[in-house]
């Protein structure tokens, strides 16, 4: 019955593309106690997610996934899949180049205040500003809708986290290789293969510089992008199929 009724809360949720509790409630004509439980259970299995405070708050239903480590990932991957609007705030979301960059300017002053190391702070701005700097150069004019990048770094996770809703790598990639055949293959080459410099994309030899730095300093990448994703566990990479396709690409880097 328990697993039944929270099958229930969560598809209803899916259905209406968010829900607030008195709306559940009636829906599913079960007490308020109950409900409010199921829908606790249901935030803390990161299967739904709630915006704003009682009694005007709404729940929202994350896309289907798995093997989730971290909660602000996967509103970064919800946000690419859906595009949902509740998922980014304008402290997150940068529009522009210039709003990314000074966003990025800022990197080492907040990474001091938990790594000692300057060599690393000065890799890990290096391999954000890549990242970032990616969904500009090969987005402009392809945007899905929401032009810009989801940038989030959380200093007690010890993270940082990138998103965009653009044309993500295996279009990017394709367009100066035709033979490829899917996004794990644009993935392989985006992270393994240089590509030519008189191509006019070369997202693939920026990644290569990102890998490059994940591997020597012990950190861990996952980077979504269609329905594949290449994860960096020192000293591997490994590519594998997704559950989500996400037409940008999402990455996640731990420091």
């Amino acid at each position: 019955m328990k697993t039944a009724t929270q099958s229930q809360i969560l598809n209803y949720i899916r259905s209406k593309k968010g829900a607030g509790a008195r709306e559940i409630i009636k829906q599913t004509g079960k007490y308020p106690t109950g409900i409010f439980r199921h829908l606790k259970n249901l935030l803390a299995a990161n299967k739904i997610y709630k915006i704003g405070n009682m009694p005007r708050a709404r729940y929202y239903a994350f896309v289907e996934n798995t093997n989730m480590t971290s909660e602000n990932l996967a509103k970064a991957i919800n946000w690419a899949a859906t595009g949902d609007s509740n998922l980014v705030t304008p402290d997150i979301l940068c529009q522009t180049r210039d709003v990314f960059q000074a966003r990025a300017d800022h990197l080492a002053k907040d990474l001091k205040r938990i790594i000692k190391d300057d060599d690393l702070i000065y890799l890990l701005i290096a391999a954000a500003d890549e990242i970032g700097n990616n969904s500009f150069d090969h987005n402009i004019g392809r945007w899905q809708d929401v032009p810009g990048v989801f940038f989030q770094m959380k200093e007690g996770e010890r993270e940082m986290i990138f998103a965009d809703r653009g044309q993500g790598v295996l279009a990017t990639i394709s367009g100066v290789r035709p033979d490829i055949k899917g996004s794990a293959d644009a993935l392989r080459v985006a992270f393994t293969e240089i590509i030519s410099g008189r191509a006019p994309e070369k997202r693939g030899n920026g990644l290569k510089l990102v890998k490059k730095i994940i591997v020597e300093n012990n950190l861990y990448l996952e980077f979504y992008s269609g329905n594949a994703k290449a994860v960096i566990e020192t000293p591997d990479l490994r590519i594998e199929k997704s559950e989500i396709n996400i037409t940008g690409t999402v990455v996640y880097l731990k420091f």
